[in-house]
């Protein structure tokens, strides 16, 4: 235990780091607990004080709760930065002294990982560098306690691996092969700047994620449960997020894969409505899974820090007609998904939600559409496809776009400008 908590507080020097960020500063209250409860830190605290080690976890615990309340209060655009800033640093100290007062080391671990999600989730990065790498300090953290766990824990049985020939086989015999987008075999640079970025027309694009690690890793759920098991995550439950039956639940990733990924369809078919881990930072999370992935050279002529998002579901997700305001590369590491296109000028036949929140949104199902109710659907041109493992498909600012699931499913996407 003790090699683990050396590790974690070696992150960052204790005093200097932590207690001179304006965020402590600024406020007195913060400033004075903390300086109280760092103090021991600083100065080696070691496993057998426990009087100090108990007495500062129920202060830690106090303060934290105070910010994770304030966090909840109002909405959350509304929310200082400082507050949340505030939220990382309590979480930091909160697992070193979680590591410290447990005497089960297996749960401590998962309970400080749990703690590690919660704060990556609702707190404000700090910024480090680890190994003369940058990083954050609750990634970095989560990490350390990430690779404990995995030298510690029992071993667990293992699980199916996902077959790739029955979803290759399955979605043949069902899927008409017919494309309506323009499909280029690894174009050069100036080939997609020309025919694509430039004219804002979508392609599927081939060959040019095959050297992705992911493309031989992420089918094995073993490799996914030893590296993210016991992250926790935030999941879509429902149809798709436009319905009345959408909610968001945590979980932990083990649980999710078990449950929606690696059981046979008779095994879930019925029981619960689809869960789906949607458009989540899972990398900026996991660094192990964002070193699975290369950012394409398409990118890098025009954004350097592209947004990159993770989108893992079983059979039958689905993100309904909507538009994103940048360009969008989704690549398919396994499985395969139905996407349904249409161009920005077809917005106003299209029907988007009034609500604000749904303005990028169509009421329309653009696999079937309802002509009586949405009668202009009817002068719509929709371009269908088949996106299917290592095809990477362009989809440019503002274009309409329908995506569903046509088996278990890992797609990556990359947001740019």
């Amino acid at each position: 235990m003790e090699r683990c908590i050396k590790a974690i507080l070696s992150i960052v020097p204790f005093k200097t780091f932590l207690l001179n960020r304006d965020c402590v500063k600024e406020h007195k209250l913060y400033q004075t607990v903390l300086s109280i409860i760092v103090e021991p830190l600083a100065n080696e605290l070691t496993t057998d004080a426990v009087k100090t080690i108990s007495t500062n976890l129920i202060k830690v615990g106090v303060l934290y709760d105070t910010v994770y309340n304030r966090l909840h209060t109002g909405q959350w655009n509304a929310v200082a930065t400082s507050e949340r800033e505030m939220f990382t640093i309590l979480t930091y100290v909160r697992i070193v002294y979680t590591l410290y007062a447990s005497n089960s080391y297996e749960d401590a671990i998962k309970d400080s990982i749990y703690l590690a999600d919660l704060g990556l989730m609702l707190g404000c990065p700090i910024g480090i560098e680890c190994k003369n790498v940058a990083t954050d300090l609750l990634t970095e953290t989560a990490s350390i306690l990430t690779i404990e766990l995995a030298n510690s824990a029992k071993q667990e049985p293992p699980v199916k691996r996902i077959k790739l020939d029955d979803i290759t086989a399955e979605i043949n015999l069902t899927e008409n092969k017919s494309n309506d987008v323009p499909i280029m075999e690894c174009p050069s640079l100036e080939c997609f700047g020309t025919r694509c970025y430039d004219t804002k027309q979508p392609a599927v694009l081939k060959g040019i994620i095959d050297g992705w690690p992911a493309m031989e890793r992420w089918h094995d759920s073993n490799y996914l449960l030893k590296v993210a098991g016991e992250r926790t995550v935030p999941i879509e439950i429902g149809s798709q997020y436009s319905s009345d039956d959408w909610s968001q639940k945590l979980m932990k990733f083990r649980d999710f894969l078990e449950q929606s990924i690696c059981c046979e369809p008779s095994e879930s078919a019925g029981k619960q409505p689809p869960a789906y881990l949607a458009q989540h930072d899972l990398f900026d999370q996991i660094p192990v899974l964002r070193a699975d992935i290369a950012i394409p050279d398409y990118i890098g002529r025009t954004d350097a820090q592209p947004r990159i998002k993770a989108w893992l579901g079983p059979k039958g997700t689905v993100s309904p007609l909507h538009t994103d305001p940048c360009h969008n590369l989704l690549c398919q590491v396994f499985g395969a998904k139905l996407i349904i296109l249409a161009r920005p000028e077809d917005t106003e036949r299209l029907y988007p939600h009034d609500h604000f929140i749904l303005n990028n949104t169509s009421q329309v199902d653009a696999r079937r559409p309802d002509y009586d109710r949405f009668p202009l659907v009817r002068d719509v041109r929709f371009y269908r496809l088949t996106l299917r493992r290592g095809e990477v498909l362009y989809i440019p600012p503002k274009w309409w776009h329908y995506v569903e699931s046509l088996s278990p499913s890992f797609s990556v996407s990359f947001w740019f400008e």
